[in-house]
């Protein structure tokens, strides 16, 4: 079996592309308590009246502070998935009913800085899935999605969990988080021909984290906190721990997720001979799956990977070349 999997030799009917993307009838709001006596804030969507059990979808927003019940990405996601049930979490300190842009990160309040981590989330999240793990309408497949950040969390939450399948959007992936910021960042200031002498201390931000890694200190848009949880690491590591299915997916002029990353966590997969990964290079779309025309494909990637991971739920058998060296759940 080849070790990777791309988008123009997989071929399956996209029958998501007809499914309804009407959102369903409002999630239930849950809280679950934390151990440190804070409330995670999440939410369950289920399908209207099913025949059966079925199966569960955990969709993970990215770096913004903005509280799930306002992000489109996650609305659609939910959207085609209608016959599953969904499950989504606010971030430690954001209120689910808080009125306030957090797609800006000046507005997120200090409660998220104080303790808002990527390995928070993926705690939180894993919190929630034990408390579901004998709930009667769960069938025990579980399909993991996750944009950007999102990605990240998903990739780290399936290397610790039974999951089915494992979609990232705009991860990227191959390169630290930190090598990955500043990519970005450095990117982001010479195409808005900012002064060399008024760039970001990128370098210098880090170096106060890693020194300073319980501080709530806000620089660069991030708690210092925030900021040593993850600028060491890589995605791939975690991607490579499991031997689920994993999509990912990559918009050549991504400008935040530079193309190089996700080439380079396919290479990691091509060097490890694993043929669990699937990718998809979408030429010409963004961070945000907008094309070069300006048109918003976001519903149709979506649509695609979820005819993607319904193929994986119909053909799950476990061949020697998708599973790890190390321990993994469903081995």
């Amino acid at each position: 079996m080849h070790p990777i999997t791309f988008g123009a030799l997989f071929s399956v009917v996209i029958s998501a592309l007809s499914l309804s993307l009407t959102v369903q009838a409002a999630p239930q709001k849950r809280e679950t308590p934390r151990p440190d006596g804070s409330t995670i804030h999440w939410f369950l969507d289920q399908p209207d009246a099913p025949a059966s059990k079925v199966g569960l979808v955990v969709v993970m927003q990215g770096s913004s502070c903005e509280p799930v019940a306002k992000s489109e990405f996650l609305a659609l996601t939910r959207a085609v998935f209608p016959e599953f049930s969904t499950v989504t979490a606010d971030k430690y300190g954001i209120d689910p009913d808080a009125d306030f842009d957090g797609k800006d990160n000046a507005s997120c309040p200090q409660r998220y800085h104080a303790k808002s981590t990527s390995s928070q989330r993926v705690a939180d999240y894993q919190q929630i899935l034990n408390n579901l793990s004998l709930a009667k309408w769960w069938n025990g497949q579980l399909i993991l999605v996750g944009g950007s950040e999102g990605g990240d969390i998903a990739a780290r939450l399936a290397a610790q969990s039974r999951s089915d399948a494992v979609v990232l959007i705009s991860t990227g992936g191959g390169t630290t988080f930190g090598e990955l910021v500043r990519a970005s960042l450095i990117e982001q200031m010479e195409r808005q021909s900012v002064p060399r002498d008024q760039w970001l201390d990128i370098d210098g931000i880090f170096a106060r984290a890693r020194a300073n890694p319980e501080s709530t200190e806000v620089e660069g848009g991030y708690s210092y906190r925030y900021w040593a949880d993850s600028i060491d690491l890589k995605t791939v590591d975690d991607m490579l721990k499991t031997a689920a299915p994993i999509l990912l997916i990559q918009g050549t002029d991504d400008t935040s997720t530079p193309l190089y990353t996700a080439r380079t966590a396919v290479d990691a997969f091509i060097k490890e001979k694993r043929c669990n990964l699937t990718y998809w290079e979408k030429t010409g779309y963004s961070h945000s799956m907008v094309d070069l025309d300006g048109n918003d494909r976001l519903q149709e990637v979506l649509a695609q990977a979820s005819s993607w991971a319904r193929y994986q739920l119909e053909h799950s058998n476990v061949s020697s070349c998708m599973k790890p060296n190390a321990f993994d759940p469903r081995t």
